[in-house]
């Protein structure tokens, strides 16, 4: 059976943070190879939380 990452009442707040941390990295850091591949990689995370938070709490209502 699928076992969720993270609870659903922190869905939204994960995507939020790990898109405030990329945006973060992408303005104030000198641009490498490692950090372009974590910050695409915590934007790529906070879409699918945020995506799954938002449909979540729309299903709850």
């Amino acid at each position: 059976m699928f076992r969720p990452i993270a609870n659903h009442k922190f869905a939204l707040p994960i995507g939020l943070l790990s898109l405030a941390i990329a945006l973060i990295i992408e303005r104030f850091l000198p641009s490498s190879d490692g950090l372009n591949f974590i910050a695409g990689f915590l934007f790529g995370i906070s879409i699918v939380f945020n995506l799954s938070g938002i449909t979540r709490f729309r299903k709850a209502k």
